[in-house]
């Protein structure tokens, strides 16, 4: 029993040993060569914190530990300067996977038209395709295994907008199938996890595989290439996907009516504008957010599928709790949508689903209250002087009457000083009542957060989440606000008993729309804002496109183009609709009753002044003929 259990023992070392050194020479020809790792080299040009990840089974754990060490010995050698982690994983739950994306056609070749390119453009490529400085070396035994850590536990393997390098220690002679198995994988990286970074080899030859989600064949996009090292050092390109033309591939958007910034219905200034004439790649949405998705499709020719209800105000919001409202953000969250196209605050919400593109705008958050009442006529005539102007003309006033009682041989001079300062106050009272005859004046508005909770209107804005303020002002802010109704603008505007918060842009465009005969607005904008965003789109988290997309949203920002074209749409509209309210104003107004009140007001103020001082004199002169 000892001796057939010693046996046993031999037997089974000599078949591990012979699968290690079969291993071994199987991969003698691309680990040991100088190419394999110059092609690694420039992979993973961006890398400075690479991780090479072991993903173990119960079986083939020697064969897979003896190229894992393989690969970090030669990777010493080569003198890789990089933080350097290393991790083994085993697999909890194996289960079955089976083919799912593979199209059983096989890699093909297209370099024809990836022409060579030098390093700099090699280094322009790789920082549009990524803004990561991980990379990833995972060493699997094959390819079955891999999706099986992936069905497990996905998080494991993939991390977003890194790059990976995947290495299959597996021993098949059947290359057509391991191309089939590895296009499988490559479009699984793609589809489920947006990984574009990937390349990875197998051993049945020393070529590299890629896949190129952007090539159409066959009407069906992505095809899986592989190549030698010696095409790769001739031409970088190969090894990399171009994110700057994605061939009409067709991307799922979220865009939905918004007023100013995704319109549907543009301006009648705006209809004829060159600019405006086309806006098919918005999909006929103009304004600031349809031009910004319109100039992305054509700069990055990509083909807009707008995904979602095209309701006004469909964004959705991630509540403290961690719930997802319906809108485009919970389409973003589900995977229907890859952008949604719509301008948002960036603030940092409870639960992290996705990240916001570079800003292309700050917008002030602002209170929005009733427009102080205009000032009654006879309040005007008090108001040509202010209080400091008053307290010195009836100090004059004094002043004079005591002189004019105690030094009558003085008069004369008394009068013309008198005279003098009578006619530079009647100037100054002239210009007052001509300037109150062509202007409206108003009571002074709510300018101050502090004054808006001193005057007691009702606060219709729920959404106080946006700020982390903790100020005593702030709170009593909320503890006065209600949610909001669906009239809030027609409350402030005619029943000036609420008040509501938006951005400052928003309602400055409002209050165009909300003015009395006149022409006067009836909205106000507090002066003091409650808070400053900035203002970005919003894509999954880890998506591979918001590096090339941050690229392009940037140089629209710089060169003004964000900010002209949410311009374009506000003073369009406002200039039309300033116009609709002048064609049937009258240009010239005739002077009423009135008009006029301020000089009734101000005859009868000095008749009952002359005459409580004729009484004074007739009481004085009573008194000194009693005398």
């Amino acid at each position: 029993m000892k001796k057939i259990f010693s046996l046993a023992i031999l037997l089974d070392v000599l078949q591990k040993c012979l699968l290690i050194l079969k291993t071994t020479d199987l991969h003698q020809c691309s680990l040991y060569s100088d190419d394999f790792w110059y092609v690694h080299g420039k992979h993973f040009l961006l890398v400075d914190r690479l991780t090479i990840l072991v993903l173990q089974t119960e079986k083939h754990i020697d064969e897979v530990n003896h190229y894992a060490s393989g690969f970090l010995q030669r990777m010493h050698f080569y003198h890789y300067f990089v933080t350097l982690e290393i991790h083994e994983k085993f697999l909890a739950n194996v289960t079955e996977y089976k083919d799912k994306y593979n199209l059983s056609q096989g890699p093909l070749r297209s370099s024809k038209w990836l022409q060579p390119i030098e390093d700099l453009e090699f280094l322009r490529i790789k920082l549009l395709s990524s803004d990561s400085s991980k990379g990833y070396v995972v060493i699997v035994w094959d390819v079955k295994t891999l999706h099986q850590f992936l069905n497990d536990n996905f998080m494991v393997v993939v991390e977003q907008r890194a790059t990976y390098s995947l290495h299959f220690v597996f021993d098949s002679n059947d290359c057509q199938t391991i191309d089939d198995q590895v296009d499988d994988t490559l479009r699984r990286f793609w589809v489920e996890f947006n990984v574009i970074n990937i390349v990875a080899q197998t051993p049945c030859s020393s070529r590299i595989y890629i896949y190129r989600p952007f090539v159409k064949s066959s009407d069906v996009w992505g095809i899986t290439e592989n190549y030698s090292f010696d095409e790769i050092r001739n031409n970088l390109r190969l090894i990399t996907n171009l994110l700057d033309d994605f061939n009409q591939y067709p991307l799922n958007i979220g865009m939905f009516p918004v007023e100013l910034t995704a319109v549907l219905d543009l301006p009648k200034l705006l209809r004829a504008n060159p600019i405006y004439k086309n806006l098919s790649r918005s999909r006929d949405f103009g304004g600031l957010d349809g031009l910004m998705l319109g100039t992305l499709a054509q700069y990055l020719n990509f083909e807009v599928n707008l995904v979602g209800a095209m309701k006004e105000l469909y964004f959705g919001e991630v509540l403290p709790n961690g719930t997802i409202t319906p809108g485009a953000l919970k389409d973003l969250f589900e995977g229907k949508i890859i952008y949604s196209a719509n301008s948002r605050y960036i603030i940092n919400y409870e639960k992290q689903t996705m990240e916001f593109t570079v800003p292309h705008l700050i917008q002030a958050i602002c209170a929005v209250v009733p427009k102080a009442p205009k000032l009654p006529k006879w309040v005007a005539l008090l108001r040509c002087f202010n209080k400091t102007a008053w307290l010195l003309i009836g100090l004059t006033l004094l002043v004079c009457t005591t002189f004019w009682y105690f030094a009558r041989s003085f008069t004369k001079v008394l009068y013309c000083l008198c005279l003098l300062f009578n006619l530079v106050v009647l100037g100054i009272f002239e210009g007052y009542m001509f300037r109150t005859f062509t202007t409206t004046k108003f009571y002074p508005n709510i300018n101050t957060l502090e004054e808006l909770d001193k005057s007691g209107l009702t606060l219709e804005w729920d959404s106080w989440f946006f700020f982390k303020d903790n100020s005593s002002l702030i709170k009593n802010l909320e503890q006065k606000s209600v949610p909001v109704q669906q009239d809030t603008f027609n409350s402030i505007a005619f029943h000036r008993n609420v008040a509501t918060v938006e951005p400052k842009v928003y309602a400055e465009f409002l209050s165009t729309k909300y003015v009395d005969s006149e022409g006067f607005p009836r909205l106000h904008i507090v002066d003091e804002c409650l808070n400053t965003f900035l203002v970005g789109h919003v894509v999954p988290k880890g998506s591979a496109f918001l590096t090339v997309f941050n690229d392009a949203i940037t140089k629209m920002m710089e060169a003004g183009l964000t900010e002209k074209w949410l311009r374009d749409v506000f003073d369009s509209t406002v200039t039309e609709k300033t116009f609709i309210l002048n064609k049937n104003k009258q240009s010239v107004k005739a002077f009423s009753l009135d008009d006029l009140q301020i000089a009734f007001y101000g005859i009868v103020v000095g008749y009952v002044g002359s005459f409580l001082v004729f009484l004074c004199e007739l009481r004085t002169k009573a008194r000194r003929n009693s005398l």
